[in-house]
């Protein structure tokens, strides 16, 4: 027997893993089904997206008032977005997590292969949804949000500790520095503002014509007004804004408009102003011991 036989064997076996593993990879990502065009910030770049692509952790997402999307996960996760909505898609600390910072979305997950929690923070309000389905809606400084089945934790985002469970039916809604309003039934406001597609139960849209990623074309630098909104957002991903665009201030008009809004964005003040840095300390020369000989 050729005594290279048994190696090349597990070579083989360690491709057919490591291809199965991204097989697997990609099979779970969320697939991202526009209908209309949306705006994708990903990284410090801006793209224009009309055809399905797959999402990545910290992806910015934003649709015009025309314009509509559906996100798609292998386990079942169904997320609609409305008109004029902005959204970003993170990573929570027990599952997926999404930064809606303003307009509609729905979300509907299957009990059956809701395996990790999915969580949504608001400027207001945190919820985190196990199963079931939820249409929430975010403005300028309220939170509104019907849980149409399924479990639902709430958290107010200065109380992070204190949740609350709500099953079945509930509407609540919370605007900034007040305390969480709760119902049995949606407010008449809410109905009528209401995307008319989120009256009805969601449905997958993804076929395999429709699901194959298309490869993102050339974009542009984004500017501090694509920006603008997401810096000054009380959301945690804010966290992560100054490390990953921290690139775009190095130039102008970006570092300008970031210096003209420091008062908004104090965690920019190191990188526009950074402490000047420590002078080194000297060595110091090894003091020669006196002698203590007289001369004669």
């Amino acid at each position: 027997m050729n005594a290279r036989t048994p190696l090349h064997t597990l070579r083989i076996v360690f491709a057919l893993a490591c291809l199965c593993t991204l097989h697997g990879a990609q099979a779970g990502q969320a697939m991202l089904l526009p209908d209309g065009a949306v705006t994708l910030i990903r990284a410090t770049t801006v793209f224009i997206i009309d055809a399905p692509i797959a999402l990545e952790p910290g992806d910015l997402l934003a649709t015009d008032a025309r314009a509509s999307a559906q996100i798609e996960d292998a386990d079942g996760t169904i997320i609609a977005l409305g008109g004029d909505t902005r959204i970003a898609i993170d990573a929570g600390p027990r599952g997926d997590a999404l930064a809606l910072l303003s307009g509609w979305i729905k979300i509907a997950r299957a009990h059956a292969n809701a395996v990790a929690h999915l969580s949504i923070d608001t400027p207001t309000l945190d919820l985190d949804l196990r199963d079931g389905a939820a249409v929430l809606h975010v403005s300028r400084d309220t939170t509104a949000f019907f849980i149409e089945t399924g479990s639902v934790t709430l958290a107010l985002p200065e109380h992070a500790d204190a949740h609350r469970q709500l099953d079945g039916e509930h509407y609540g809604e919370r605007e900034t520095g007040k305390p969480l309003d709760l119902r049995a039934r949606p407010a008449a406001s809410f109905i009528a503002a209401m995307p008319l597609p989120f009256r009805d139960p969601l449905v997958s849209v993804a076929t395999p014509a429709k699901t194959k990623p298309a490869a993102l074309t050339q974009g542009r630098p984004a500017t501090y007004a694509d920006l603008a909104g997401w810096l000054a957002a009380p959301l945690p991903i804010r966290r992560t804004f100054v490390a990953r665009f921290r690139p775009l201030a190095q130039g102008e008009p970006f570092r300008s408009q970031v210096r003209q809004n420091l008062r908004e964005l104090p965690e920019w003040r190191r990188v526009l102003c950074p402490p000047p840095a420590m002078p080194r300390r000297r060595a110091l020369s090894p003091v020669q011991p006196q002698s203590t000989e007289v001369e004669s």
